[in-house]
């Protein structure tokens, strides 16, 4: 059954008091604090939109388990249709909310959770797959916004899991009880965190035989015993407290915002059921090859909307000033609205090409899946650089809301920033400015964009482990004359036409011994 988002609201405010604490002090009431009023503004929102008939199909789906209809946060991927839906809905709420979604990374984590399930139960004995698949129906049948711990602190780089001088700078196992387990440790940069039901663990990377202990992957409530949550910081995050009495609160940028946290696991108690993965090393890769492949072809998607929205803000205050028609406005603008298309085809092409697992999961392209995410890494950032151009330095450097309301000062702030368009007044250019401020550095679309589901290195690596260099080498063995064999070309050639110009080994697993 689809919360509505009164009931989601409800939902948070009825779970268990959490140790959440911001500048040193503990934070009483999550959904009236001020620095997270906009982050639970914009999962509720996004729980608001699955009730109206032009959202549903797009960020709803029937379920396999159910057939009833369920949020594509919980229903994993069956096919390339179902990858493409992720797509469009990403892009479609990133325009919308113009920050993240809060419920992409949980559903990244089914996806890549149920195939490595599988498979250790194939190769194993194991019964992981039972288990995911009864908690999968739980979230789906409550409605729940599940997140993805990944990313560990990981001490000294150099260093693997095990030599760490501080365990708990990746999360471990502490205890394996005839009931359960118990995990300690750090993870960060968790988007979304402080306003989700359940928090899913997964590794952060691939793992030898001696770093056993740091192989799990489990899930547990968000209110469990034993977490403590630090809010990051923004750049923005004072402003937060400035929105009253007769405040619009035009210098937040929007409404909408997310949220980063550092959590930290003390002993926490995981019971059975809700264990997934604990000490089976040899498939820490593999569960990431198959969380990755979906997870960066969301920000394809995601990153495609937040450019929508960047571009959009940057025209309207070209059409505020009067520079629309200057052709280098034109071009900027044209590339920004590129930029976008260019990371959503990739988005788009990479679930397209995919594969279907024996789990009945859907696996997109891998190769194209981490070029996407290449791309966001540094294709966003010339839209970025084009917005403050157009905005120019008085956009960026403008007077506060308070001194424009200001009645010993802004009755001279205004004049000051009156665009001088009739159709615009000074507060209409102040709010573009800051939607544009709060986009390329108030808020963290930016650092998203660069290290949201893996940086730049990441993409590479996963890429590089994808590519058929093989078959790439062989096209031009094959083409200048080197292979002489003529059997082997003609065999090589009728190749090329059945991969029909896919140059990755997608339906080639990490091997299992690596």
């Amino acid at each position: 059954m689809l919360m509505t988002k009164q009931q989601f609201q409800d939902s948070i405010r009825a779970r268990k008091p959490m140790d959440v604490y911001f500048l040193g002090k503990k934070i009483d009431d999550m959904t009236t604090f001020p620095p997270l009023m906009a982050s639970f503004n914009a999962v509720s929102t996004v729980y608001d939109l699955a009730q109206k008939p032009s959202w549903k199909g797009l960020i709803t789906v029937k379920s396999h388990i159910s057939g009833e209809e369920v949020s594509i946060y919980n229903a994993p991927l069956r096919s390339a249709e179902d990858a493409n839906r992720k797509t469009r809905a990403a892009r479609a709420l990133a325009e919308v909310l113009g920050c993240c979604a809060h419920r992409c990374t949980g559903s990244e984590a089914f996806a890549g959770l149920g195939p490595a399930c599988y498979d250790m139960d194939h190769d194993l004995g194991t019964h992981y797959f039972d288990r995911f698949m009864k908690f999968l129906a739980y979230v789906q049948e409550k409605d729940l916004t599940c997140t993805v711990t990944v990313t560990d602190t990981k001490g000294l780089r150099t260093l693997p899991p095990h030599l760490q001088p501080d365990k708990d700078t990746y999360v471990h196992v502490d205890e394996i009880r005839e009931d359960g387990i118990v995990i300690s440790g750090f993870k960060c940069n968790q988007t979304g965190i402080l306003f989700a039901h359940e928090i899913v663990i997964v590794p952060t990377t691939n793992m030898k035989p001696e770093d056993k202990d740091f192989a799990v992957a489990c899930a547990i409530p968000a209110d469990s015993p034993g977490l403590t949550f630090i809010l990051g910081r923004t750049p923005q995050d004072k402003r937060f407290f400035e929105v009253e009495g007769e405040i619009e609160g035009i210098d937040l940028g929007k409404k909408y915002a997310d949220h980063q946290a550092l959590v930290y696991f003390d002993h926490v108690f995981v019971p059975n059921e809700r264990v997934f993965l604990c000490g089976e090393v040899k498939y820490v890769g593999r569960l990431l090859s198959y969380f990755t492949a979906v997870h960066r072809l969301t920000a394809g998607g995601c990153k495609a909307g937040g450019c929508s929205a960047l571009c959009g803000a940057a025209s309207l205050m070209a059409d505020m000033i009067g520079v629309q028609k200057a052709g280098h406005i034109r071009t900027k603008l044209t590339e920004m609205a590129m930029t976008a298309e260019t990371v959503y085809g990739l988005s788009l092409a990479s679930g397209t090409e995919g594969f279907q697992h024996p789990s009945g999961f859907w696996i997109p392209n891998p190769l194209m899946s981490h070029t996407c995410k290449y791309t966001c890494t540094k294709a966003p950032f010339d839209a970025v650089r084009y917005a403050r151009d157009i905005l120019a330095g008085f956009g960026e450097t403008a007077p506060s809301e308070i001194d424009m309301r200001s009645p010993e000062v802004g009755e001279l702030c205004q004049k000051a920033f009156n665009p001088g368009n009739p159709d615009y007044d000074s507060f209409d250019r102040l709010r573009a400015a800051r939607f544009i401020e709060h986009m390329v550095r108030g808020s963290n679309w930016t650092a998203m964009a660069l290290h949201g589901g893996g940086n730049q290195e990441a993409a590479t690596v996963m890429a590089r482990m994808f590519t058929d260099w093989d078959y790439v080498k062989g096209l031009v063995k094959v083409a200048s004359g080197i292979e002489k064999d003529e059997a082997v070309k003609e065999e090589f050639i009728n190749s090329v036409g059945q991969r029909k110009g896919r140059i990755c080994n997608y339906g080639n697993l990490p091997k299992i011994d690596e």
